[in-house]
């Protein structure tokens, strides 16, 4: 056989000739007919030969059928699919959840949240979990057919200027029942009202306020009566320990704040800080072990909950701290978004930083002692070095909150989720690199 004759392979790819198509041009029935064979010799320079003649060759019917195609271990696998897959937004009647950039941002599990107002969704929030095997680290990503095409959107910035002054702070507190004059604050060079020692408000000059009311919780309340009764170790006659019965007492007879009652503290707060509550997306938690339920009021920005949040903790007696964003949400303008399939090329590009964001299980492996001594490898075997496939299934562009460390700015920037079919979640800033300032500290 001569140096010029194709291998089996590329003789049965000519053969199927899928440059045939119709959306195939003649100068690619060309390049694909003059593919060189596997026996072509490598150029000086170059190192040892590798069989490139059926990779290049899939790499060329994937681009004429516009298939999607990903490297791996035998070489490119190509989709069956031919049409992108389609990038899911939030709806007026079903705001998307907020996309996380830093990891699991739901602050603990809201399986006992229940939603107060139509118009959204709670989402339970997971723990990723840590261990020796937490599979950040090393990943590959096995991507379908995304689209090209790039887009247009709004960046958003909370501005804290819309309320700073001392009537601001004033006007505020005055509105959750406390009365007296804004003064400079020695804590954050704010304002605040009242006393530290009792009820108080602050309002903070980039853009939050919180709230004590100074109503004790309930666990305090009963520490205190179960002190006054007994003491903390006084016995009763039958042996049992009377400070810890009183305090299981008074806890299990304590109620839980009603509904009516966690929807008024809500709207009373949001109003004080002048945050309209049809644009917010509200859940609450209840804390059957402190007698307490905190409820969340996430603000809405075009279709989507975001992660600027008024937090508010009710007891039977009312609210018991709170706070929340006193700035406005202004919009920069729009800016250029890269296209889904760049974004998921991002997943794999160390300037991005594409993390695990969510995962449906906890990944750790447990660390056991061991028994005796590990044995030894066999001349020859293979090097662990793990890498996880992540095939990605659905993808969607949202808001994230993009804190800027050193003005305190809070941006909400349009990023990607994909979602891969093992569950987990991963997301990269959508901006183009020209609408970032990407300047290192050095």
């Amino acid at each position: 056989m001569s140096d010029d004759t194709p291998g089996d392979e590329v003789r049965a790819l000519e053969s199927a000739d899928p440059a045939a198509a119709t959306t195939a041009s003649a100068d690619l029935h060309d390049r694909i007919s003059r593919i060189p064979t596997a026996t072509t010799p490598v150029p000086a320079g170059r190192g040892r030969p590798r069989w490139l003649v059926p990779l290049a060759a899939s790499a060329a019917v994937a681009a004429a059928i516009g298939g999607a195609y990903i490297w791996g271990s035998g070489g490119i696998a190509v989709s069956p699919s031919t049409t992108p897959i389609a990038v899911e937004t939030g709806t007026p009647a079903d705001p998307a959840r907020p996309i996380h950039l830093y990891g699991d941002g739901s602050g603990g599990a809201l399986s006992q949240s229940v939603e107060m107002q139509v118009g959204g969704r709670v989402e339970p929030s997971v723990d990723v979990g840590f261990g020796w095997d937490r599979p950040t680290g090393r990943n590959r990503f096995l991507l379908p057919t995304l689209d090209t095409a790039s887009t247009r959107a709004d960046v958003f910035v909370v501005d804290p200027a819309a309320q700073t002054t001392a009537e601001d702070a004033g006007r505020m507190a005055a509105a959750l029942g406390l009365s007296g004059d804004a003064r400079p604050s020695d804590l954050d060079g704010g304002w605040v009202v009242g006393d530290y020692a009792g009820a108080y408000f602050g309002l903070q000059l980039w853009g939050e306020a919180y709230f004590q009311s100074g109503i004790p919780d309930a666990l305090s309340v009963c520490e205190r009566s179960a002190t006054d009764l007994h003491g903390r170790d006084k016995m009763n006659d039958d042996g049992t320990w009377a400070f810890g019965q009183e305090m299981i007492r008074c806890m299990a007879e304590t109620p839980l704040p009603s509904d009516d009652l966690v929807n008024e503290s809500v709207s009373l707060f949001l109003a004080a800080l002048g945050i309209d509550e049809s644009a917010t997306h509200v859940t609450v938690t209840p804390d059957g072990s402190g007698r307490m339920t905190t409820a969340t009021a996430a603000l809405l920005v075009e279709n989507n909950v975001t992660e600027i949040v008024a937090r508010v903790t009710v007891s039977a007696q009312g609210i018991m701290y709170a706070s929340g964003p006193t700035g406005e949400i202004v919009s920069l303008g729009a800016y250029t978004v890269v296209s889904p399939a760049e974004a998921g090329d991002r997943l794999s590009d160390p300037a991005f930083s594409a993390r695990m964001v969510s995962s449906p299980d906890d990944h750790s492996v447990p660390l056991t002692p061991l028994a005796a001594p590990p044995e030894a490898p066999e001349p020859g075997s293979t090097v662990p070095w793990r890498v996880h496939d992540r095939e990605i299934v659905s993808a969607r562009l949202g808001l994230a909150l993009l804190p800027d460390d050193m003005s305190r700015h809070r941006y909400l920037v349009p990023t990607y989720e994909f979602t891969a079919s093992d569950g987990t979640v991963w997301s990269v800033i959508a901006l183009d690199e020209d609408e970032l300032d990407m300047t290192g500290s050095g």
